[in-house]
């Protein structure tokens, strides 16, 4: 099969590529994550920009979201576009704004009385909750699982200390809180198993930019950076280093790019693994590449790192065990 990419996906990949490079350098990164911060104000030019539109197909979104890594976009647009808005799309409503998905399927509980539905209950690390415009939540119901909108305010909403200041999580509670059904059982269930695949797919496109980012700032500090006259990248084991992470990043992107256009179970798993483990090693490898100065502060590329890290954490579960079934069977 053909994974090469058309023409309105080139043009696509390159007019965001233009779009967030113009927008966030390192120096507006680096102030974002210090403050812990969204960039709200950029949302309205992402709808303008067409970044939520209906016939953007998940190829197309996937080629976002790997723009989206490579400056580590700071607006909720992967919570909106990768976990909340099918929802909205399947229950036929218009998108509040900025949202995300609370999977309390397990934890929470959904009651019908005569002025509607309460859920009570509890979510913890819920991505971008401190700044949704509405959550979407996963709860039980005597029926089924069935998705629910619920206003921010009608909930109690504890920020969580994490690994990167632009990936905020908070705990959510639920008590007596009124929502509004957007998808009930049992049509519910599959949509949450397919937003968990689409979303899978789509962080699988972030690792890949983080990693190719990663990677481009190694390469310009080794052609740069000299030792004994010549620039680093001219000695084996640095350009050695940098091929080997080329290969990584290539690897995973073909990998992704199969996840997108064919979505099995296998090939979302593949494309986690090997983006994921990309990212990270890719962003050792850079650091390792750029030395001392690689490990500081004011140097940009632990924030590469930190979000490779949460990348990492996130497409961890299930992966492996998805590959060996498909290898191997049941027996696996």
């Amino acid at each position: 099969m053909d994974f090469a990419l058309t023409e309105d996906q080139t043009g696509l990949k390159a007019a965001a590529r233009t779009y967030l490079e113009d927008t966030y350098g390192f120096e507006r990164i680096a102030s974002l994550a210090d403050e812990g911060g969204q960039d709200l104000a950029a949302w309205p030019e992402l709808v303008r920009q067409g970044w939520l539109d209906a016939d953007l197909g998940l190829a197309e979104l996937v080629l976002l979201a790997e723009e989206g890594g490579r400056v580590l976009h700071p607006v909720p647009w992967f919570a909106t576009a990768g976990l909340a808005l099918p929802v909205y799309r399947a229950a036929g409503v218009g998108l509040p704004g900025p949202a995300t998905l609370a999977d309390g399927s397990g934890t929470c509980r959904a009651t019908r009385r005569d002025d509607g539905w309460r859920l009570d209950g509890a979510v913890q690390a819920v991505l971008h909750a401190d700044v949704a415009a509405e959550l979407v939540v996963a709860a039980r119901t005597p029926a089924g699982v069935a998705l629910f909108g619920v206003d921010p305010a009608a909930v109690s909403v504890s920020a969580r200390d994490g690994v990167d200041p632009l990936r905020s999580t908070s705990d959510v509670a639920l008590a007596d809180a009124a929502g509004r059904l957007l998808a009930g059982p049992p049509s519910a269930a599959p949509l949450l198993a397919a937003i968990r695949s689409r979303a899978t797919t789509l962080l699988a496109g972030e690792a890949i930019g983080v990693a190719d980012r990663a990677l481009a700032i190694a390469v310009d500090h080794a052609k740069t950076r000299s030792q004994f006259d010549r620039p680093i990248g001219s000695f084996q084991a640095v350009s050695q280093q940098l091929a080997d992470g080329y290969a990584e990043v290539e690897l995973a992107r073909s990998l992704a790019y199969r996840a997108a256009v064919t979505p099995s179970t296998e090939a979302v798993a593949c494309a986690a693994h090997a983006a994921s483990r990309a990212a990270v090693s890719v962003c050792e490898t850079a650091i390792q590449v750029c030395g001392g100065m690689g490990v500081t502060w004011e140097f940009p590329l632990h924030r590469w790192f930190r979000r490779a890290l949460w990348l990492e954490a996130e497409l961890a579960s299930g992966g492996l065990e998805a590959i060996a079934h498909s290898l191997f069977g049941e027996h696996s």
